[in-house]
């Protein structure tokens, strides 16, 4: 008994032509975006639990060198870099409420480092406030919803810095320069206006492979709609055709006229043209029954055959199409006068097995050419996300099992 198994289907696309999707453009700039708020979102706040636990260490480990509650002079920093995080959009006042956040911090941290020898001597570029400076830095740009984060990359370095120098004039603290600041806040401005243009060069190459996507859709759309013209053809004409292409020219004979006709009374066409099968409306199940009547055919009906009825499109057609197929393949060839249908339904999966007793075949030994199963059968069912398998063999009957998945 030899096994004929249907190859891997890959998943289809919603137009069923199968292959993969092209990120958008929308998305791609949607997820960019994204990425960049989070990374600078996330190294703020890694900046912060770190200048929080120094606090910690120094004031545990030399008491008087900074003031105890300096760290918690970063809390509005780091729900200021929360909400420019997670808040989307940003309204108008969450804005101000940013900014007053940060503000209300830097005022709190340069008294701080007054009242902090460790950071004293340093003026205004002490290690904390240079640091939360660049926190401010990626604050700004993580909130900045209009220019990509350039000028709020920016402009979260002018916010910080001038309310250092302001408040240092006050308290006595001296102001110096803190030069790495600025070079982050303009390396960060600079990084984000560079995504723009490399968005723009990759749009002009992902425009590329989304024309060579089309194209490779349209010929498997063609392909497809070839195959199916093929099960189609097959189904209707090609059976009659190949029998009057093996005889000799001249006038038929009335043996040939004899198996010609039996020929047409088995197949799915004349029964439909002389309206002998029952409508689909009374059911899959009763409506194959008709077809093998017609064909000279009983079809002995198993398991959970209203289930076929069930089966939405495009799943259900091809598989309807399919079955008829069998059951006319039975009255063409088998030489049986009965055959079964056995339904089974598991995990999401409908399985149907066309069984008859008749004389068989090698399914190795069939032509290339025939398509019956290939594409009547395999090849509708495969299209759709199924799989057939088939068993038979010289004198043993044939098995023809069909999955489908009840979800397509």
């Amino acid at each position: 008994m030899s096994t004929a198994q249907s190859p891997e289907v890959r998943p289809p696309h919603a137009d069923g032509t199968g292959g993969d999707w092209i990120f958008p453009l929308s998305e791609t700039a949607a997820t960019t975006r994204a990425a960049l708020v989070s990374g600078a979102s996330a190294l703020s706040l890694v900046l912060l639990a770190v200048l929080a636990t120094i606090g910690v260490v120094f004031t545990v480990t030399q008491p008087g060198s900074m003031v105890p509650w300096m760290p918690l002079a970063l809390i509005p920093l780091a729900a200021g870099s929360i909400a420019a995080w997670r808040w989307e959009p940003i309204p108008v006042l969450g804005y101000f409420a940013i900014a007053l956040a940060a503000i209300g911090s830097f005022i709190a941290l340069t008294i701080a480092a007054v009242e902090s020898p460790a950071q004293a001597f340093a003026g205004t570029a002490g290690f904390v406030l240079s640091m939360t400076t660049n926190v401010a830095v990626l604050m700004g740009a993580a909130s900045d919803r209009w220019t990509g984060g350039i000028a709020g990359a920016l402009g979260g370095w002018v916010l910080a810095e001038g309310t250092i120098a302001i408040t240092a004039s006050f308290v006595g603290l001296p102001y110096r320069l803190d030069v790495p600041p600025i070079a982050i806040a303009l390396g960060v401005a600079l990084g984000y206006a560079v995504v723009p243009l490399a968005r723009a060069r990759a749009r002009s190459g992902t425009a590329s492979l989304e024309q060579a996507d089309r194209r490779t859709r349209a010929r498997r759309l063609r392909e497809v709609e070839g195959r199916e013209s093929i099960a189609v053809l097959h189904d209707t004409l090609l059976g009659e055709l190949a029998a009057l292409a093996v005889r000799e020219p001249g006038p038929l004979t009335d043996a040939e006229r004899g198996r010609l006709a039996a020929s047409l009374e088995s197949s799915a066409m004349l029964p439909l043209l002389r309206n002998e099968r029952i409508p689909l409306a009374a059911g899959v199940g009763a409506w194959l029954v008709s077809i093998g009547a017609a064909g000279g055919i009983r079809i002995k009906l198993e398991g959970e055959v209203a289930t076929l009825d069930d089966v939405p499109d495009p799943a259900g057609s091809a598989l309807r199409a399919a079955l008829e197929q069998c059951v006319v393949n039975v009255a063409r060839h088998s030489g049986v006068a009965e055959a079964w249908v056995a339904v089974g339904v598991s995990d999401a999966e409908l399985s149907v097995t066309v069984v008859d007793e008749g004389v068989g075949f090698d399914p190795g030994a069939v032509p290339h050419d025939r398509l019956g199963l290939s594409e009547s059968v395999q090849g509708r069912v495969e299209r759709c996300g199924g799989a057939v398998r088939v068993w038979s063999s010289p004198g043993a009957g044939t098995s023809v099992h069909i999955t489908v998945p009840l979800g397509v």
